[in-house]
């Protein structure tokens, strides 16, 4: 695709357009929001298989990795000097390198533009929030009669993102819904599940049933009671639909809207390439790129405080209002639901530093061999934040708050014992009842400084050694040798295993566990490996102008790659391609390919979250746990055998047309990843043992689950991949030559299958929704017009949901409209174009009841569906 196109189809940015191609279904967007882990960066999944199995080159050199997991943000490429983004698959390991298991991604420069170009646009949602301001310039030039070429550019980002409706966002209707899957009361072991009857139903405005927001009395003879703001008292209503985990209505806390819709930021990419010489002869560059991204991202509110980790108050709470005391006897104890979220939002703040510097040189061997040899340093240095977050230990010394009986000052009772330790009392009953003094006793931010480095140096030798009757054999060899460095930095107190430090009330199930803090509790890191590499790569010329074949060609490759950490391991691709005319051109490729484990998935835990699931072995009732994300040092590397088929037709008998259809069948053994918090409950119940060794129960409820990095045995997918094009002319229209250019892309998923050691395969492919996008371009002298349809879906909600366990597991395909306007002006102006765009622009809204109920604030599913509604940009381009 050119990056023109791509600029067009998505005006915030080439990477948004890149991002919708039906190849890159599910891929991670800057604009994310909500808990996603890469908010604020743009990671390429290419054919569902991982951002971590594509490898992403700029200009067909390596890029040093945005984080720990080896992926690279392709926001950081300077967009106005973008030639084109070129996808190879079918055997690119071999021919690319490591890691290339679902293809190469190669975004290609235009280092020899000369003149002045620029963007500024201004966007807007229809909510009148999200509001992006872009600025990009570039130049080039040449002195010393061409031998001296510079060429430099400059993109500026600013996203105010959207939050939800509950956190001072806008209202979107769909959000304020509240909609969820939620367990079905009406399912006992009288009256079990069947498909008229199921175990998950849709409902409204779905909240919890054991929490409020100014706190809940859920256990003893007041269970029922809830805090009013000011610390009043009144029955609490519940809601209709009422299950241990949720209820539809009522007085409970809402989880929803109460995170970031799409993530605020500020992005800054500087970019140099000087070169000198001459190509025909030697020609020696230099590249420098300077990025700095920062953003803020809420995912939803301080939620200690609920089921397992209910507050335990006690009798002599010095908070405690009068008319609950009196019926209290001395020593007696409630417990209390209550969603923090007046005790502030979780937020993640992100900024990422990235510096990269290149030193090449390249030339020609005589009239049939070039070569090039590069050397690249890159670091990347991320700061994560974990915002407005809570030390659970110095949280539960506060909530229980006694009477000096020495001066009858309130203190916690920790305080008692330890004068000198600092603790500040909480009142927390009735919404806003703290004090400012407790909300800074008891919070904390943790951190992790994380360094990422990457150095390379590799050369290649191309040229044709002979020819053939059918022509020339054209050869590449090459070799690289690279180093892969990571070091994060964290506070002590993330390290430490909690004690709860002897408060009164502490729950059990967060006894053990690693860090001081609410979430974001993470390890220190300070880990290396080297990769030698050696390729070859041969195409060969077998029969060319024959009447029965206008070509034939042999096409192989073979890569030798040694890890210091990982061995030695081959990959090799040999392929076909035959053209039996000037219309048809069939292609098909075999391969091996291989991805060592990165230094993410060897040795950093990543840190820990809180997750809402449904347990399988108790009724499927809604548990919240503390999820640990561990690395996995013995991991082996993954390798995969790969075939690709695929034609091409250019019919002569309709000029302009073009076609494309490949089919594709990917097996990876000992495939890397971690199973998914559901998928790890769901495998215990279905006897895998390895799996129930990674859950930890509190009283038999669910309290921490482990999901490593592990060799998930295997991981089979295969489907096709559509593309179309047709252009033509439209004749004169109003004096002047018109034009209109038709575009086709989908991608389908047939298997995505996933069989861990233990467990039966399981098929994901109806959860990868069958993707198309529909373009046509309209052209008439100075005008143009673009109009593009993308369809997502349909899709099932689990693969593994059965017609008793949800009546309807399918969301209906949905159809986003996008409209680009493009006018460019004339006589002195000559160059520069106004334009005008909207996306989403009949705002469809996601569709609902696709999640689940917990303690997440999402209510649809992001990574697939717009959440932000109509978006309109305008701005101006130019090029002199």
């Amino acid at each position: 695709m050119t990056a023109g196109r791509l600029q067009e189809l998505s005006p915030k940015g080439l990477a948004e357009g890149v991002l919708s191609l039906p190849s890159f279904n599910g891929s991670n967007s800057r604009s994310a929001g909500g808990a996603a882990a890469n908010a604020g960066h743009s990671y390429l999944n290419l054919r569902g298989l991982g951002t971590n199995r594509n490898l992403v080159l700029l200009d067909g050199r390596r890029f040093v990795a945005t984080q720990d997991a080896g992926a690279v943000d392709i926001n950081l490429f300077p967009q106005l000097l973008m030639k084109r983004v070129e996808v190879v698959t079918g055997g690119a390991s071999a021919a690319y390198g490591s890691d290339a298991i679902a293809g190469v991604t190669n975004f290609i420069l235009d280092d020899s533009f000369k003149g002045i170009k620029g963007l500024i646009s201004q966007g807007t949602s229809r909510y009148g929030d999200s509001n992006t301001t872009r600025v990009s310039l570039a130049g080039g030039t040449t002195f010393l009669e061409g031998k001296l070429r510079i060429v430099g550019s400059f993109d500026f980002t600013r996203d105010t993102g959207a939050q939800g409706v509950n956190i001072g966002g806008k209202n979107r209707a769909w959000q304020s819904l509240g909609q969820y899957l939620i367990n079905n009361p009406n399912v006992s072991a009288s009256n079990p599940a069947s498909p008229s009857n199921p175990t998950l139903i849709a409902g409204n405005n779905v909240l919890f049933p054991y929490a409020s927001n100014g706190g809940l009395i859920v256990s003893g003879p007041m269970a029922g009671t809830q805090f009013l703001p000011g610390g009043g008292t009144a029955p609490f209503t519940f809601g209709a639909n009422r299950t241990a985990g949720s209820m539809t209505g009522g007085d409970g806390s809402n989880p929803s809207g109460t995170g970031t819709l799409s993530t605020p930021l500020n992005s800054k990419v500087g970019f140099l390439h000087v070169a000198y010489g001459d190509k025909d002869t030697i020609e020696v560059f230099a590249e420098g790129l300077y990025s700095r991204t920062y953003i803020t991202n809420n995912a939803g509110a301080n939620s200690y405080g609920v089921n397992g980790t209910a507050y335990t108050i006690y009798a002599d709470n010095a908070y405690l209002p009068s008319s609950i005391k009196a019926q209290m006897a001395p020593g007696d104890s409630f417990r209390m639901g209550r969603y923090n979220i007046d005790l502030g939002v979780y937020q993640k703040q992100v900024e990422t530093q990235v510096f990269r510097a290149v030193f090449g040189a390249r030339g020609r061997l005589g009239s049939e061999w070039n070569w090039d040899a590069y050397f690249q340093h890159g670091v990347t240095k991320g700061n994560f934040t974990a915002a407005n977050g809570i030390i659970t230990s110095n949280l539960y010394n506060a909530v229980d708050a006694v009477v000096n009986p020495a001066n009858n000052q309130i203190v916690c009772r920790s305080t008692l014992t330890n004068p000198g330790n600092g603790c500040v009392p909480i009142n927390l009953f009735g919404a806003g009842s703290a004090s400012s003094a407790a909300r800074q006793y008891i919070g904390g931010s943790a951190y992790a400084n994380q360094t990422v480095m990457q150095d390379v140096v590799a050369a290649t030798l191309r040229g044709s050694p002979l020819t053939l009757p059918a022509g020339k054999v054209q050869v590449a060899i090459g070799a690289e040798h690279r180093r892969e460095g990571l070091k994060q930095v964290v506070p002590q107190q993330a390290t430490i295993t909690q004690t709860g430090d002897g408060a009164r009330g502490f729950p059990s199930s967060l006894l053990g566990t690693q860090g001081a803090y609410f979430l974001g509790n993470s390890s220190p890191v300070n880990a290396s490996y080297l990769v030698d590499e050696a390729f070859a790569e041969v195409q060969v010329p077998l029969i060319a102008d024959k009447p029965w074949a206008k070509t034939l060609e042999l096409n192989g490759a073979g890569r030798v790659t040694h890890y210091s950490n990982a061995g030695t391991v081959w990959t090799y691709k040999a392929g076909l391609v035959y053209a039996p005319n000037s219309q048809i051109r069939l292609r098909g490729t075999l391969s091996h390919d291989i991805r060592a484990p990165n230094l993410g998935e060897l040795y950093l835990p990543q840190a820990q979250t809180i997750a809402t699931v449904l347990d399988r072995q108790n009724g499927n009732a809604s548990a919240t746990a503390t999820i640990v994300l561990p690395g996995n040092a013995n991991l082996k590397p993954e390798t995969s055998d790969t075939l690709t088929i695929g034609a091409v037709l250019t019919p002569s008998f309709l000029r302009g047309f073009s076609a494309s259809v490949d089919y594709y069948d990917i097996r990876i053994s000992n495939a890397i990843g971690r199973l998914s918090n559901q998928q790890t409950v769901d495998e215990c119940a279905a006897g895998n043992a390895s799996t129930c060794a990674l859950i930890t129960r509190n009283a038999g409820a669910i309290s921490v689950i482990s999901t490593p990095n592990l060799n998930l045995a295997t991981l089979k997918t295969r489907g096709l991949d559509v593309e179309m094009n047709y252009g033509f002319g439209l004749g004169q229209i109003f004096g002047q030559e018109g034009k209109v250019t038709l575009r086709a892309l989908a991608s389908y998923v047939a298997k995505l299958q996933t069989t861990t050691r233990g467990s039966a395969p399981i098929d994901r492919a109806s959860q990868t929704p069958f993707q198309a996008t529909f373009s046509a371009a309209f052209d008439i002298g100075r005008f143009s017009a673009l109009v593009q349809e993308r369809r997502v879906g349909p899709r099932a909600i689990d693969s593994t949901y059965t017609p008793s366990f949800i009546a309807n597991n399918r969301i209906s395909p949905v159809w986003y409209t996008d409209l680009n306007l493009t006018y460019r002006l004339g006589g002195s102006l000559e160059g520069a174009e106004v334009f005008a765009s909207a996306n989403n622009l009949f705002d469809k809204a996601p569709p609902l009841g696709t999640t689940t109920f917990g303690i997440a604030p999402a209510s649809t599913l992001s990574q697939f569906y717009d959440v932000i509604g109509l978006y309109l940009t305008a701005g101006a381009r130019f090029k002199f």
